[in-house]
């Protein structure tokens, strides 16, 4: 089971039972054993600039970020038996404009963001010039989509910079 809390800076219409379906469809679709904590965070795009700057020296807002505590799964700390996977944070304003661009809901676009950073968190990763690796995170984050049934949503990952 994946067991969040969520802090708010910027708000955003998502209901909390919403995010936790989509949590949960990660946890069915990953192979995740066990129960696992993360934190979510929706901030505004000021505070995604700074935090994107400060952490992966890109002076540029960004949708989502996802501070995972370590890279390999059996070393993370745990609490009560609930492992901590890290954080995730979605800058709200960032992901109303993608959504009027993918002309979906905030909703939608919020799930794709929260699927997106919990695969980061899950150790899968498009980012290290790996194309194989990238294609095996994207077709986690398709199959989760899928589930959710969002997947119109997932021909638009190219145009927002993932490889198909």
């Amino acid at each position: 089971m994946l067991i969040f809390e969520v802090h708010q800076q910027a708000k955003t219409p998502v209901a909390d039972k919403w995010l936790k379906e989509v949590a949960q469809a990660f946890y069915k679709q990953s192979g995740l054993k066990g129960d696992w904590h993360f934190s979510l965070a929706f901030i505004g795009n000021p505070a995604m600039r700074r935090l994107n700057r400060l952490y992966r020296q890109v002076d540029a807002n960004t949708d989502v970020l996802s501070f995972g505590e370590n890279s390999a799964r059996d070393k993370f700390w745990s609490v009560d038996n609930q492992k901590y996977l890290g954080e995730i944070i979605i800058a709200v304003p960032q992901a109303r404009k993608q959504a009027r661009v993918l002309k979906c809901s905030l909703k939608a676009e919020v799930a794709r963001l929260l699927v997106h950073g919990l695969a980061h968190l899950a150790g899968y990763n498009h980012e290290s010039g790996d194309l194989k690796k990238a294609k095996r995170m994207l077709k986690l984050e398709k199959r989760i989509l899928v589930a959710l049934k969002l997947w119109k949503l997932f021909r638009f990952e190219e145009e927002l910079g993932h490889p198909k």
